[in-house]
């Protein structure tokens, strides 16, 4: 951890370096070393928790009482990571879920209330639709002769709380950095009403416009590597787009762990529109399958919709397949080699129908770099020095 002082604004950061195998379940191991290395978590007590944790209502229980412990103690930070993790398995139909996300976010603004009152952290609130997108700015001071304006934006079930770190290391890269929520993320979704869109250009664009920004730089996080891209596409003011982990086709990457056979009757039963048949084949595996039944609940809850039927139809809309070739922007793919989630053939497929992009970087991080999960959280500092260094020199190149 560092402190840093610039401008009367002290932020703090704190990168875990390196993943565990803390749960024998991949989604849950994942889930595991975000609250370690991204949220703060303690490392004893995350081994301890994740010893007792058999099924999603023990995840729960478990990190509930972590939760209310550490905040007896006065161990704010350690209590928001498990308020976080709680929360992150709730069900959408449970009072606890927004509960544990208003007692997250409180703790965060108390632990950075600093940043919030000395401006190192700008709020704004962007009109959309029947609510808002959340903006945080943080403004470099810049004396560079190329500005380098960056939004970024999260992706499926992330939460910008989560992010303050990395905005503290885009401002001492001294770059002018926005960080929102769009339509079926965090607070957008929890108190702007707004459920998730597949035509991504339109938040970005209201983003833009409001605070008239051009020649910028998007980047996107996991499902935010389909998001971003998208944007791009129809949107001519991103010069640079990154795509922070693969998202070549959503639909695709759900169903690439539920065998080959699954995914080939339920893309016939799409086309054929047999909605029955869906939702029964999906209630009886959310029966049998807890997993599957928080995935497609979480669904439900992101999209705003009420079976499953229309959840796949709604995963369906997000594939890069039919628009890659739409993207001219210089870009930057940053893929894992052990991602538990996306499957490694997406990379090479997104790189290969990238065919008019200005340029292409494509770069894919190894478990000897401890970058191998995904979205490389074992590692956050090198991704982000990646980034830094690709935008700054992207820049130069079509600026000087």
């Amino acid at each position: 951890m560092y402190d840093d002082i610039q401008g009367g604004i002290t932020m703090k950061t704190d990168f875990k370096i390196g993943t565990h195998q803390f749960h024998k379940e991949p989604n849950m191991n994942y889930a595991l070393n975000r609250i370690y290395a991204v949220n703060g978590g303690d490392l004893d007590e995350i081994k301890k928790a994740a010893a007792k944790i058999q099924t999603i209502d023990d995840w729960i229980k478990e990190f509930l009482r972590l939760a209310d412990t550490a905040l007896s103690e006065g161990r704010l930070m350690n209590a928001s990571a498990y308020f976080r993790a709680a929360n992150f398995y709730l069900s959408c139909n449970d009072s606890r879920k927004r509960e544990t996300y208003e007692k997250y976010v409180s703790l965060i603004r108390d632990i950075y209330k600093e940043e919030f009152a000395n401006g190192g952290i700008r709020e704004k609130h962007v009109p959309f639709a029947d609510g808002y997108i959340p903006v945080w700015h943080n403004e470099a001071t810049c004396s560079e002769e190329v500005k380098n304006t960056v939004v970024m934006h999260l992706g499926y079930d992330s939460i910008k709380e989560e992010l303050i770190p990395i905005i503290d290391y885009f401002r001492r890269a001294n770059i002018d950095f926005y960080l929102f929520e769009g339509p079926g993320q965090g607070e957008a979704l929890q108190k702007g009403n707004l459920w998730m869109t597949h035509e991504w250009e339109k938040p970005v664009k209201a983003v833009l416009d409001h605070f008239n920004l051009n020649d910028v730089t998007l980047i996107g996080i996991s499902l935010g590597g389909y998001l971003a891209p998208r944007a791009a596409a129809f949107e001519k003011r991103i010069s640079r787009v990154i795509a922070w982990g693969v998202m070549y086709d959503f639909f695709d990457t759900v169903l690439s762990r539920r065998g080959k056979f699954f995914k080939y009757i339920l893309k016939t039963l799409l086309i054929l529109r047999a909605s029955a048949i869906v939702n029964i084949i999906a209630g009886l595996k959310m029966k049998r399958d807890t997993y599957a039944r928080w995935g497609i609940e979480q669904g439900f809850y992101v999209y705003g919709v009420k079976t499953p039927y229309e959840y796949f139809c709604k995963l369906k809309n997000y594939s890069m397949k039919k628009i890659s070739h739409l993207v001219l922007q210089d870009f930057l793919l940053l893929g894992s080699t052990h991602d538990h989630f996306i499957p490694q053939d997406h990379f090479f497929r997104q790189a290969k129908a990238l065919v008019n992009v200005r340029s292409f970087t494509g770069r894919i991080f190894t478990k000897y770099e401890k970058a191998e999960n995904h979205v490389s959280f074992g590692n956050t500092p090198l991704v982000l020095d990646c980034m830094i260094n690709w935008i700054k020199e992207h820049s130069r190149r079509y600026n000087t």
